[in-house]
Formats: structure tokens, sequence, C-alpha cells
């Protein structure tokens, strides 16, 4: 009976799996999955704009007087009067007295030579008469022409020599005398003082530093990529300076920050061997704004704080204006000088563009792209050529990082 019984199980089991099986094998399930559809990346882009801009070129320094002297006495002797003028940071003019050195030896050495002088043009007209004389005795003899010697002529030539050696050495007198007065050889400042009343000097002692308020002068270190950015002529030329380049100086002083206006002078026309940067010289008029109004109108409008010597300033040196620039973010850029640009399929192509400059978070670019085409700016590591993607515009206002994702 248990034998019988297994075969009706094992019979049953496998009618219902053969059932089961035809049945798969006629109704097969159906997956309510669908096949996955790739989404092309989103990605940021910038639209090409062609326009006009002045590429300025960036540089620093430190503001140095243009002129700068010890004031040195050519004569000895006891100072007997300082100017109030002449103090560490005093300004004074053109031809001020700033020290006067006792000057009565120089009086006396003065009034010698007049008398040396006076004495020589005596003789002198003593010895005249004398050859007048000579000369008419020999006409009234008649004895043929008379010799130098009977004419006295080595006579006069002496007495003329004398006079105008006394002559010279009263010259020299009265240039001493005047330089008991020490004047001051330009407009300036005093930068320092290192005498005093009653101190007695000798020729060739330093009484003091001096240095010229016309103008100062900065020397900018420019690299020789940027020149091409400067109108800077190969020679300059005194009458034609308008057309040397402008020149913007920023620096914090006085608790804030400070402007002064002025013009490059000059380039030194060397490269440095060890930074191989060509270094240009800007000037700044008036610094101490002590001009009257009217000879430094314009400089008054701009530069209305004093600008020190010695002062650490940044400089922005007007540049050449360009046209038809595109200005991208950095993040533009790959490889270089590449860039990707979207068809009209929204499709990324590979192009190479001139690179004109980089500054801060901007490229700048002279060739390679036309107005109105799109540049991926982010959105993706490395751009492929061919690679389909949504494309996003970047407002003008939005910030794009330097890294493309």
């Amino acid at each position: 009976m248990q034998p019988r019984r297994q075969i009706f199980i094992a019979t049953l089991l496998l009618l219902v799996g053969g059932l089961v099986s035809f049945m798969l094998i006629q109704f097969p399930p159906q997956s309510d999955q669908q096949e996955e559809t790739a989404t092309p990346p989103v990605v940021k882009v910038a639209q090409v704009k062609l326009q006009a801009k002045r590429l300025h070129v960036h540089s620093q320094g430190r503001v140095t007087a243009h002129t700068e002297i010890d004031l040195v006495t050519e004569v000895s002797g006891h100072i007997i009067d300082i100017s109030p003028a002449f103090v560490s940071g005093g300004f004074f003019r053109q031809g001020d007295v700033l020290v006067t050195i006792d000057p009565a030896d120089y009086d006396l050495r003065v009034a010698q030579a007049q008398a040396q002088v006076k004495e020589a043009r005596h003789m002198l007209a003593r010895e005249e008469a004398e050859a007048i004389q000579a000369r008419d005795e020999w006409q009234h003899l008649g004895q043929g022409d008379p010799s130098p010697l009977n004419q006295r002529i080595p006579q006069l030539q002496e007495m003329r020599a004398k006079l105008a050696a006394a002559e010279a050495v009263l010259k020299q007198a009265n240039r001493l005398r005047q330089r008991t007065q020490i004047r001051a050889p330009f407009d300036g400042r005093v930068r320092s003082k290192s005498t005093g009343i009653g101190q007695y000097v000798i020729g060739g002692a330093v009484l003091g530093a001096l240095y010229s308020s016309d103008f100062v002068e900065i020397r900018l270190a420019v690299n020789t990529r940027d020149l091409a950015f400067i109108n800077l002529p190969d020679e300059v030329d005194p009458a034609s300076s308008e057309k040397m380049p402008k020149v913007a100086l920023t620096a914090d002083h006085q608790g804030k920050k400070q402007i002064w206006l002025g013009q490059i002078n000059r380039n030194e026309g060397m490269i440095d061997r060890d930074t191989g940067m060509l270094m240009l010289v800007a000037q700044i008029s008036d610094p101490f704004n002590r001009l009257p109004t009217n000879e430094t109108a314009h400089a008054k409008s701009a530069n209305t704080v004093a600008l020190p010597i010695g002062l650490f300033v940044e400089a922005v040196i007007q540049g050449r204006r360009f046209d038809q620039l595109v200005i991208l973010p950095t993040s533009a850029l790959f490889m270089n000088n590449h860039v990707a640009v979207l068809d009209q399929n929204n499709q990324l192509r590979i192009r190479t563009v001139q690179v004109l400059k980089r500054e801060h978070n901007q490229v700048i670019i002279q060739g390679g792209l036309k107005a109105g085409e799109q540049v991926l700016v982010s959105g993706l590591l490395q751009p492929i050529e061919g690679m389909q993607v949504t494309p996003e515009l970047l407002r003008e206002n939005d910030t794009t990082d330097n890294k493309r994702s």
C-alpha cells in the first residue's frame, strides 16, 4: 500500500510541475522596470560677447625724491645763523639762505683784494703814460723804428697781467664772501640737519641732507610680456611727454585709501638679469601741494593729499585699448589655450583660442571665438569632443569657481 502511495505523489508532482512550466512558457511575466535612458549632464555656459577694453598693467614701488643731496659748506668759519626752515621736514624755496657762516674773515679778504686791484690799475695807468712819453720822444729824435722795449710794450703787458690777476683775486674773494650764506639750490625739503649755531665748520663739511619737492619718482617693475599692453615710446622726447602712459598710485595713508595721479616719465632701458623685469619710472608732480593752484590746476583736482617720500604704493599703468575681445571666467579655459564650445545640437566642440591675458579670475581672449557662441564654464571636470550636454546660461552676476565641477 505504501509504495503505491509514493508513486501517486511523485506522479502528481510531475504533472503540477509540467503544468507550471507550460504556463510560464505561454505567459511569461511582464517586468515593471523600464529601460533606463542616459540624461545629458547640466552645465553652465557663457555667451560670447565681443567688447573693447583697456588692458592696464599692475606694479608696485616705493616713492623716492628725484634729487637728493648733502648740503656742504665751501668755506670755513663759525655758524652765526640758521634758517627756521632748516630743520628735519622743513620746506624751503630755491635761493633761501639756510645757514650763515661768520663773514668777517672774508670781508677782510675782499678789502685786501680791492686794494690790490686799485694799486694794479694805478701802476698800469702810470706805465701807459710813460709809454706815450717814450713814443713821443722817439718820434722827436727821428732815429728809425723804435723797438718794443723802447715803446715799453713789455712793461705794459706786465702791468695788464698784474691787473687781471688782482681782479681774479677780488672775484674769488667776493665769491667766498657770498658762500658764507649757504643757499638752497632748489625747492625742497630737509631730510636731516647735522649742525648748529656756534659750531665751527671747515670747507667740505656736511651740514645736512636735502631733497627736491617739485616732483617724486617711483620705480615700477614690469614684466616684459606686459609691455605689449603699454604705449611706451622707444625714446623719450621731452616735448611730447603727453604721449607717455598715465599712472594711478594707491596706498593706505592717513587712515584710508588714497589715490595719486601721475605719468610714466621714462624706462630705464635694461632688463634685470635676476628678475627679467624692466623698470619704468613714474613721476608725480608737486607731491607736497606746495605750488600755486594756477600752476598745478590739474594736479590739485586729483592729488589733494601729500605723497610722502618712502611710502610703498600700488600702481596701475594705463594700458592700450583693444577691440574684439572676449572676457570669460578662468574656469572656461583648459589645457592653457582650449575651450569647449556648444554646437547647434548642444554637443561640445573643443577649440583652440588666442589668450591675450589672464587677470584675477578672468581670461581675456583675442581670437578663436565668435559673438553669440556658448562656451562651457562649469559642470564638467574634463570636456570630451562630441559630448551631449544640457546648457544653462550663466548670468552676469553669477560667480563661477575655478574648478569645473
